[in-house]
């Protein structure tokens, strides 16, 4: 899959978030990479870099104070990471990237282990909102 559209996949997951969510967006930016550097992969505590599909790093907003000035934070995609995953699950590229974004943005907005555990099981009954159907590429 060339870049450009991989970055048009990665928009797509985006833009099937909820808006309630997307509203309260401020200062992050998006970055697709082809893989986690080491640097990365040892902050995550993984070795492989076939294992972090995507990477938050940043101020999440329930820490941020009205002081807050720092640079955007950033939710890196690794679109070699996302492709392999498909090649060896099956699953669709929709649905591998939506997921890592709902689960990197859950980072963002601060959310703890246990809840991201349940939105991703909500992400899981709601089928993504039409994510991995059947035929997704």
């Amino acid at each position: 899959m060339t870049r450009r559209d991989f970055e048009r996949l990665v928009a797509r997951a985006i833009h099937m978030i909820p808006d309630e969510f997307l509203r309260r967006v401020d200062n992050l930016s998006f970055q697709i990479e082809d893989w986690a550097d080491a640097e990365t992969l040892n902050e995550a505590g993984l070795r492989d870099p076939r294992d972090l599909l995507g990477h938050y790093r940043g101020c999440p907003l329930p820490e941020r104070t009205h002081q807050y000035q720092d640079l955007a934070d950033v939710i890196t995609i690794y679109q070699q990471a996302v492709e392999d995953c498909h090649r060896r699950t099956g699953t669709g590229l929709l649905r591998i990237v939506g997921e890592t974004v709902l689960h990197e943005l859950a980072h963002y907005f601060g959310f703890d282990e246990e809840a991201m555990d349940e939105i991703e099981q909500w992400w899981q009954r709601t089928d993504g909102d039409g994510i991995g159907g059947p035929g997704d590429s």
